[in-house]
């Protein structure tokens, strides 16, 4: 493989990393969030977010606003 072709597969490999989904509790990295559901059932809010996106909001400390999709999980 020569040099160009090597710096193509590395760039389509840091790509494919970047857009690989990740469940983040709470919106973004170390927030704090949870409420009561019903039957006393602990509710807490997700999304399922490009890899990338999650290390943009874990530097940041604050919720970027893209997300793969969102909902809410209870226990």
């Amino acid at each position: 493989m020569t040099t160009r072709g090597r710096q193509l597969a590395a760039l389509f490999g840091l790509a494919i990393v970047f857009f690989l989904p990740k469940r983040v509790e709470c919106g973004y990295p170390d927030a704090q969030c949870g409420h009561l559901g019903a039957f006393h059932t602990s509710c807490k809010d997700y999304e399922v977010e490009p890899f990338g996106f999650y290390l943009i909001e874990y530097v940041l400390k604050r919720d970027v606003g893209f997300a793969y999709s969102a909902g809410e999980d209870c226990h």
